[in-house]
């Protein structure tokens, strides 16, 4: 028979993770805690045990011999001649835990509390024993209150190292998958699944963690303590209690699928409640007034009944179990105490130590029970995770790939198609060639089919059909390294790294120094600003630093561009406003790009439209025009069109209007 697949959380930390390392170390300390708890009851046991009995000890003179061999001689030598009463019954008074040492003699425990009694003088008077006692249960209190606390902060830093590989894996398969997100909907996704889902996966752990590794043990002790009282009376309390808790979880799960039920009819009605808003012209046009007054009333009613069935529901549960519970704990009250009223079958320190017991029992049991709801969240989380992490990248290197050169002589799209992870088409069966050493513009009638294009040289994203050539040599054959060496993509909207401006620029690479930095920052006129930063070069921008402007960004990246002298770059420009300072250096830079390199241009600027050497408009997945803008402009209705609602000074005024 196959064994059972592991979930997503199971994979992520698998149940024998819990008894190795920091966790079993938690479990160990919660062990220690539960077992801590144990022995605050029983010293709570003799407490009361001593408040009720007041220290006093009456025996017939016949046990005088089994009280001294329990004791010892020189221990009840110290206690002097006991009183006679007038039964002839020897009495002594005021001998602390001597009552408790004589009439639990039988019991488990009986030959350690003799023992005790015996080696600490202290137990043999009462507001000695008294103050024993106290000190003894703070005691072991704040020793368990320790071990717990540290259980707990192992198990949240166990948590957290989990969500720290987590995060290191997501942040890893981002690097994998993120040159791919051609719409931008995977950076959200990874986001969401680096911050909140982690964070709730991780909680979610420790929780899970906490009440495996404190609970089963614990109750498991607890029960163990009540038999040690008394077996038939802990099995007697036992059932019902065991009972009542499971009519409850029933009770719970059934009241829960009316809940959900109402919830979903209510909503259904709720749809066409507001579905009625978007009919007022249909209504007031045919003069429906009355009849959809009548169909809104009708819904609404049937809204508000499924609301208060719902509520009902949770109302009549709550009482159900309510009583169910009040029914268990007075059976069990009265029959412990018919067991403690003369004639006394159990002494009432034991009645005491056995509810006290059985209620230490019942939490961890309740708090197991509620594990499986509370899970569900960080189920749900690791299972977005896990198919995250699961996800094939786009783009791979093939086995056995070449070096490549860079390009002198031409890029070729031959019939090159493009769908999205959404199945939307955005290049389909595109032919186009890219001279080397020309200024090119690429610009569409859909802004996604010219980004596809660019983000196809570099292989951030792969055709499902076609393909590229740079000098005669398909890139999907040629390595990464070397492709993304020769052909460097500059986008308008690309963020810069928090760091210095020097890391920014050289990306951390020790090959480039801060002359060629600062070479590379002239040249796209970035020096000026970087100079007049607080450190220059060595100001930290980013969330934790200096901000710059949509501008100065993209001139940043440039210079991180030029620094590389790329054969073949591609510059999608900023569609943020720019000041005229700002598109005058880029005007400059973009002159000094042109020699001996390729540069393929995402225009958002018409100057940079103008300077192109020809431009390659796309329509519909296919090339449907080439050829400078002045040309352009007169022959193709469609590049004229898009020119128009670009950069004419009078589509605010349509938009507007």
């Amino acid at each position: 028979m196959a064994s059972k697949e592991p979930t997503p959380f199971q994979r992520i930390f698998p149940l024998r993770d819990l008894f190795r390392g920091a966790p079993l170390r938690a479990c160990l300390g919660y062990a220690a805690g539960s077992l801590l708890l144990a022995l605050v009851l029983v010293v709570l046991f003799l407490y009361t045990d001593l408040l009720v009995r007041g220290g006093t000890l009456t025996i017939p003179q016949s046990s005088l011999h089994d009280l001294k061999s329990l004791v010892g001689e020189v221990v009840l030598q110290e206690f002097g001649e006991p009183v006679a009463s007038a039964a002839g019954e020897l009495v002594y008074s005021d001998r602390g835990l001597l009552p408790a040492v004589w009439h639990f003699r039988d019991k488990f425990f009986g030959p350690l509390l003799a023992s005790a009694f015996r080696r600490f003088s202290p137990l043999r008077n009462d507001k000695q024993a008294l103050l024993t006692l106290v000190t003894l249960a703070a005691l072991f209190g704040w020793m368990r209150s320790m071990f717990e606390s540290y259980a707990r902060i192992l198990l949240m830093r166990s948590g957290l190292e989990t969500a720290t590989k987590l995060r290191r894996s997501i942040h890893r398969q981002t690097l994998r998958l993120g040159p791919s997100d051609l719409e931008g909907r995977a950076r959200e996704q990874a986001m969401q699944l680096f911050t909140t889902e982690v964070d709730r996966l991780g909680q979610g752990l420790s929780l899970w963690a906490v009440r495996l590794g404190r609970d089963p043990f614990r109750m498991a002790l607890m029960v163990a303590l009540a038999l040690a009282v008394d077996p038939v009376l802990a099995i007697v309390c036992l059932v019902p209690i065991v009972a009542c808790w499971y009519l409850a979880q029933l009770e719970g799960a059934r009241t829960e699928q009316v809940r959900q039920l109402s919830d979903a009819n209510a909503a259904k009605e709720l749809r066409l409640l507001a579905e009625s808003l978007d009919k007022t012209r249909l209504v007031r046009g045919f003069g429906m007034e009355a009849f959809e007054q009548q169909q809104f009333q009708k819904y609404l009613d049937r809204f508000q009944q499924n609301i208060s069935q719902g509520l009902a529901a949770k109302a009549w549960s709550r009482r159900a179990i309510r009583t169910l519970v009040a029914a268990c704990l007075a059976f069990v009250l009265l029959f412990v105490g018919s067991r403690i009223l003369p004639p006394p079958e159990i002494a009432f320190s034991s009645g005491v130590l056995l509810l006290a017991a059985l209620a230490a029992a019942w939490f961890p049991l309740q708090s197991l029970a509620r594990l499986g709801g509370e899970h569900e969240a960080a189920q749900h989380a690791a299972r977005h995770i896990q198919n995250y992490l699961n996800l094939i990248p786009e783009v791979g290197q093939a086995v056995g790939a070449k070096f490549l050169q860079p390009l002198s002589k031409m890029v070729s799209f031959e019939s090159v198609s493009y769908a999205t992870a959404g199945k939307r088409q955005v290049l389909e069966g595109l032919k186009l060639k890219i001279p080397a050493g020309r200024q090119v513009a690429i610009v569409a009638s859909d802004p996604l089919e010219s980004l596809a294009v660019a983000y196809l040289l570099p292989r951030f994203i792969e055709p499902q059909s076609g393909r590229i050539l740079i000098d005669g040599e398909d890139i999907a054959w040629v390595t990464l390294e070397s492709l993304r060496a020769e052909t460097v993509f500059v986008g308008g909207k690309d963020p810069f790294l928090t760091g210095s401006v020097r890391d920014n620029i050289s990306g951390g690479n020790p090959g480039f120094s801060l002359q060629d930095v600062t070479e590379a920052a002239k040249f796209a006129h970035a020096h000026n600003f970087i100079q007049k930063l607080s450190q220059g070069y060595e100001t930290v921008i980013g969330e934790h630093g200096e901000q710059l402007d949509a501008g100065q960004s993209f001139r940043l990246g440039l210079a991180r561009a030029i620094l590389r002298k790329p054969a073949l770059l591609i510059i999608a420009e900023p569609d943020d406003p720019l000041d005229d300072d700002t598109k005058t250096m880029l005007d400059d830079t973009y002159n000094r790009l042109g020699p001996n390199r390729t540069v393929i241009y995402l225009p958002q600027r018409l100057s940079t439209v103008r300077r192109a050497d020809e431009i390659l408009f796309i329509h519909k997945g296919r090339l449907a025009a080439i050829g400078p803008h002045s040309r352009l402009v007169q022959s193709s209705p469609l590049y004229r069109h898009w020119e128009y609602i670009h950069f004419s000074e009078f589509r605010h005024e349509f938009e507007t209007e």
